[in-house]
């Protein structure tokens, strides 16, 4: 059995996720490596200390040494894994979710989230031990000294940016980036404004952040910004603002893809995309000669089809951007930076990006019930999928079962998408409410 979802073990804390499994999870990475060292950082939730303690006691029965880097975004675990040779990396967040819950990101060696077949072998580990009554109290490893700096310098080595005279605002969500994603942008010259940016983890990602893009818009109307970004919990995902207006996702993901292939930077000049990525933008690629490439959702599987084709660019319609020549896995604040470089030699992203445009779609998330468990499975979703193509032929439909929640992800593209979804919330007879 895999205990891992589409991005780490995740659920809610004390439920379906507790500090025994975090125990679990230290102690067989301890047990799969030669006392290694395992770099641990985590979001501001307020069971992550909890989870960080359990971890830590987890790798010490093992016989492994912890690196505690304290709270920092999840693409901090990676790159410090390869900065200081370590052997693992754990990330303790559960991203863009609710303050109860959380969960825990597994690198590997080389700063990788872990490929399924690793988290096979690290699930087998784990349901092979036994859980123990932890004893000895919590476990507090100091952070490893002048963290939050040494980040700071390394993320702006990776690209010249100069943002002196620039208005920048930015939503840290009382998440990972709450005191990075500050220092940073004020390191490049920039007049920042920075909402949320306080250690509360029981407000992390509520009415705020990245998947809630209208709180930073609303600071954004009633000041003269150039740009905004509000991250999400774990300072994955993004949420790109220019002036008083959001830019969307699929215009992110077309701006960074046209800038590299214009600067020659473009690996096969090619992207990585999902299932989900929007056929609209698919088609303004091929326009400027730019191929897409596509996988399941999750970063996880992004990476390993980039690597695959041998690509450094790719993402997810969630506001995920891989930009693998300055980065193994998401990182928000590199990709807000790598888009105001951008911003600075076009004037514009919004313009930048005119001529992209996306095609007709619906989304829709659907809760998991009694009632339509039954369908809920991966076969059962095959033959849902079916039927409505059927009745629909020109729309692309796509029903997965979520990684993260206990829901059905549900998207629809094409002329009849709106048709062809109510068909969907039909099946599933779902309440739910849309997302457009």
């Amino acid at each position: 059995m895999n205990l891992f979802g589409t991005d780490g073990i995740r659920g809610t804390y004390g439920s379906t996720l507790n500090d025994g499994t975090a125990f679990l999870l230290g102690k067989s990475l301890a047990f799969l490596g030669d006392c290694p060292i395992v770099v641990i950082a985590r979001d501001t939730r307020t069971s992550g200390e909890n989870l960080f303690s359990a971890l830590t006691h987890g790798v010490y029965a093992g016989g492994g040494n912890v690196i505690n880097l304290g709270i920092l975004p999840t693409n901090a675990v990676g790159h410090f894994v390869r900065k200081l040779g370590a052997d693992y990396g754990v990330m303790i967040t559960a991203s863009h979710n609710p303050p109860v819950d959380n969960g825990l990101k597994v690198f590997d060696r080389y700063g990788v989230k872990m490929c399924a077949s690793k988290q096979d072998v690290i699930s087998k580990m784990m349901t092979s031990l036994k859980e123990e009554k932890l004893t000895g109290g919590k476990v507090f490893e100091p952070v490893f000294y002048d963290i939050d700096n040494i980040y700071c310098e390394d993320v702006l080595r990776l690209f010249d940016v100069n943002l002196s005279r620039m208005n920048i605002a930015l939503d840290c969500c009382y998440g990972s980036a709450y005191k990075v994603a500050p220092l940073v942008f004020t390191k490049t010259g920039a007049n920042v404004s920075s909402f949320c940016n306080s250690k509360q983890g029981d407000k992390i990602n509520v009415d705020c952040g990245a998947t809630h893009p209208e709180y930073l818009l609303k600071h954004m109307q009633s000041g003269k910004y150039h740009l905004g970004f509000s991250f999400d919990g774990d300072a994955d995902r993004l949420t790109v603002y220019e002036g008083n207006k959001i830019v969307p996702n699929n215009k992110v993901f077309y701006a960074i893809a046209k800038y590299l292939s214009a600067q020659g930077k473009l690996m096969h000049n090619a992207v990585c995309g999902t299932v989900l990525t929007n056929g609209g933008l698919e088609a303004s690629l091929l326009k400027i000669g730019v191929a897409l490439e596509r996988t399941d959702v999750g970063d996880t599987n992004v990476f390993q089809g980039m690597v695959k084709q041998g690509l450094n660019f790719g993402g997810e319609e969630s506001g995920h951007y891989l930009l693998c020549d300055y980065a193994t896995t998401s990182d928000a604040i590199i990709n807000a930076l790598f888009l105001c470089k951008i911003y600075k030699e076009a004037g514009s992203l919004l313009k930048y990006t005119a001529e992209c445009t996306d095609s007709p779609s619906q989304s829709l998330n659907i809760e998991i019930t009694a009632a339509n468990a039954s369908i809920a499975t991966r076969d059962g979703l095959d033959l849902a999928a079916g039927r409505i193509k059927s009745l629909y032929p020109e729309c692309r439909i796509v029903l997965r079962k979520s990684g993260t929640e206990n829901k059905i992800r549900a998207y629809v593209e094409g002329k009849q998408a709106e048709e062809a979804m109510e068909q969907v919330a039909a099946t599933f007879a779902s309440k739910s409410p849309r997302l457009n």
